[in-house]
């Protein structure tokens, strides 16, 4: 009897030895695609637990179904009925949900030298980029008389008016990182340290791949594939504008959704601008800022911003990057680039 107790201990002792070593899993990588903010999300996360990283995705795509909910330019939205509600005299409460938005929009209105102007709604709806296949070129010579600007919006006191009737609030130009902002606020709130974010080609990293820094491309605005790599880790955020991505032909003429908000018309000359920095906000402000009046002007652009991590392409095909990215990417192109401080 005391044999047979001894052998049963020593193979319960043996099993439990094998659950506690079945359960300390590896790290995993696993993947999830989103579509949301009309581009396809791919969100990667590195953990033990694939249950936990499981819920995590379920609520990541409950969390930006909601920001839809709020912020989408010209489906029912927070967004569109505070644009309607502004077309009238008086004054409009601004929802919870946009608070923070517009004032991110005011403030960056004004760092950008004027560039980054999401009022300009109404006149890219005009274009043929909400949800519309046509333009409206009567609607677009009326309002470029009377270009609307961020300071045509007065917002205080949780109350808005706008003095020009053309204002339209479109986030197209911020939203996207301001929401990949708060995904990885929540994750980490949930205890991930390694994860990627790519929406679109706008890149997220927080931690690393495995010990190793997660690998990025940057888009070739001309063909598929990329003009150069670079490795991420720590908190890092790389946002790409380009004249590729929302686009049609008009005759000979690209008319694409990046209007110069100066001359009321899609922006000329430059075919993409990329940014990396530590605030995901800037990096997609800056991206737009930059592909609008970046090749003549990046040094003023990048000093008021507060950027020092950028790359322009013109429509020729050359580029210029700044000394601190330059230090940071490997090209694999053989297209001329130049080195600026």
């Amino acid at each position: 009897m005391h044999r047979t107790a001894h052998l049963c201990l020593t193979g319960l002792l043996l099993y439990s030895a094998l659950l506690l070593n079945g359960c300390e899993t590896k790290p995993q990588l696993l993947e999830q695609r989103i579509l949301q903010f009309g581009t396809v999300i791919d969100v990667s996360i590195i953990h033990r637990d694939t249950d936990k990283v499981e819920k995590a995705f379920v609520a990541v795509e409950n969390q930006l179904e909601l920001y839809r909910q709020y912020w989408h330019a010209w489906e029912e939205s927070d967004l569109t009925r505070f644009n309607q509600a502004l077309s009238q005299p008086q004054a409009v409460r601004i929802p919870d949900s946009l608070q923070e938005l517009i004032e991110l929009s005011i403030n960056y209105y004004h760092s950008s030298q004027g560039l980054f102007n999401p009022a300009l709604g109404k006149l890219i709806a005009a274009y043929g980029f909400h949800g519309s296949n046509q333009s409206d070129d009567a609607l677009i010579d009326e309002i470029q008389q009377d270009l609307p600007t961020m300071l045509d919006l007065e917002a205080n006191d949780l109350q808005a008016t706008s003095s020009n009737p053309y204002l339209k609030l479109d986030f197209g130009g911020i939203a996207k990182g301001y929401a990949m902002s708060l995904v990885a606020d929540f994750l980490k709130a949930e205890g991930f340290e390694h994860f990627l974010i790519n929406a679109g080609g706008d890149v997220l990293v927080a931690g690393n791949r495995f010990g190793k820094p997660w690998r990025i491309g940057v888009q070739n605005p001309f063909k598929p594939g990329a003009i150069a790599t670079l490795e991420l880790q720590g908190n890092q955020h790389l946002f790409t504008s380009g004249n590729y991505q929302r686009y049609y032909k008009k005759g000979d003429d690209i008319v694409h959704h990046i209007i110069d908000p100066r001359t009321g018309r899609p922006s000329k000359q430059i075919s993409s601008a990329t940014v990396l920095a530590e605030n995901a906000v800037l990096a997609d402000v800056a991206a737009t800022t930059l592909m609008i009046d970046g090749w003549d002007n990046h040094r003023s652009l990048a000093k008021s911003l507060g950027i020092i991590d950028y790359l322009i392409m013109n429509e020729k095909l050359e580029i210029i990057v700044s000394r601190s990215m330059v230090e940071k990417i490997e090209f694999i192109t053989d297209l001329p680039y130049t080195i600026v401080d």
